[in-house]
Order: C-alpha cells, then structure tokens, then sequence
C-alpha cells in the first residue's frame, strides 16, 4: 500500500494559508506592542515583580508572565501582565522576595509594558509567517498550474 499526499490539493493549500494568516496576526501583535513601546512615546520605569505564572509542559517550564506593579510618569499606579523570556521568568521565580525589574510602557497606553532589555520572539514570529505565507501563496500556484495543464489536455 502506497501513501502519497497531494501538496496541492485545496484542502492543504487552505491550511497552509489559515497557519499563515494565524502566525502574521501573533506576530504582528507582538511585533506592534514591542515597537510601542521601544519608539519615541515609550517610557522607562522600574517595576516591582508581584507574581510569577508559567506554563509547565512535558516538564519544561515555560510562557512565563510577571504580575508587574509600577508607577507612570504622570503619577498613575498600574498593575500589568508582561511575558517574559524563560531565562528571566526562571530568574523571578527563583527568588524568594519580590525584585524590581526595567520595564518599558507605552506613553498613551501603559498596559503595553515590556521588560527592558529582555530579548523576545516577535522577529522569528515574523519570518515564519512569511514563509509560511510564501508556502502557501507557492502550493497555491502549484495547483492552478496543474489545474491549467489538466485542462489542456
């Protein structure tokens, strides 16, 4: 018994695209918080780590998120969720006290915080949802290729 699988059969092409469209819109959303808050209307405070959460899956912990309580330059008291690398989410759970931490905000919207200096995926989100774009857009043109060569014939 012989098992083939047709690349350029609709079905594929549209869950190539659906995976596409999936990883442009995290990327995008993670890309636009980061470029808020790095650009000219970002600001820099120090923030002070209230909780730490994390995912654990097949005994790796991971997805970590601090509970970050810090003040804006106007004044206001704001408590946010920032995700954070694996490497600082372990070190905030490591201590046993809470730890201050960098964080940068968005002037106009404070709940757009990152942690200063801490290094994310946002770039390697965005190039897999152009490749995997480029997939599709080539299993697409595959198919109408061979569509058009059937019909010729």
């Amino acid at each position: 018994m012989e098992l083939t699988v047709n690349f350029t059969s609709w079905r594929n092409i549209l869950v190539a695209a659906g995976v596409a469209i999936a990883l442009s819109v995290v990327a995008y959303k993670d890309h636009h918080r980061l470029a808020l808050a790095d650009g000219l209307d970002g600001r820099d405070a120090v923030g002070l780590v209230t909780e730490v959460t994390w995912d654990e899956r097949k005994g790796r912990e991971n997805n970590f998120v601090l509970n970050v309580e810090f003040e804006t330059e106007d004044g206001q008291e704001r408590v946010e969720k920032i995700t954070v690398s694996n490497r600082l989410g372990n070190q905030m759970r490591a201590s046993d006290e809470a730890e201050e931490i960098d964080i940068r905000y968005y002037l106009h919207d404070p709940s757009v915080a990152v942690a200063a200096g801490d290094t994310d995926n946002s770039l390697l989100m965005l190039w897999l949802a152009i490749a995997s774009g480029l997939v599709a857009l080539g299993l697409a043109t595959a198919r109408l290729v061979k569509g058009r060569k059937v019909q010729r014939a």
